[in-house]
């Protein structure tokens, strides 16, 4: 699929005609028009913006490889990358009766032990 199959199939997704498209990104209809039809081909200036107003991943812009949508995340649900790492027994007493202290003694510990260490 070249670039100028791959720009029309974006427009129409996104429902916009040749005349708004160039209006978004600063060129002329038949600047458009050529670039659907193959004639010519938008500099990496105007791809970007392209990619921008439509939505999509330059790089499948540019050269047809990878995901076409900008933005999958919106479509998939996120999922969560923290690693739950369970904390040593001795760490974990620490921290429970740490918990347990009062905000004063929070902070005369924390002071003991930045000494201390």
């Amino acid at each position: 699929m070249k670039i100028g199959h791959r720009i029309r199939e974006s427009r129409e997704k996104k429902q916009l005609s040749q005349d708004e498209l160039a209006r978004r990104i600063g060129v002329s209809q038949p600047t458009i028009s050529d670039w659907e039809n193959s004639k010519t081909e938008p500099t990496v200036d105007n791809m970007r913006t392209l990619a921008v107003e439509l939505d999509i991943w330059f790089e499948w812009l540019a050269t047809g490889r990878g995901s076409q949508t900008y933005r999958p995340e919106l479509q998939q649900p996120q999922q969560e990358y923290r690693v739950k790492a369970e904390l040593p027994a001795d760490e974990q007493k620490l921290q429970a009766i740490y918990r347990k202290l009062s905000p004063s003694r929070r902070q005369a510990l924390l002071e003991f032990l930045k000494q201390w260490g």
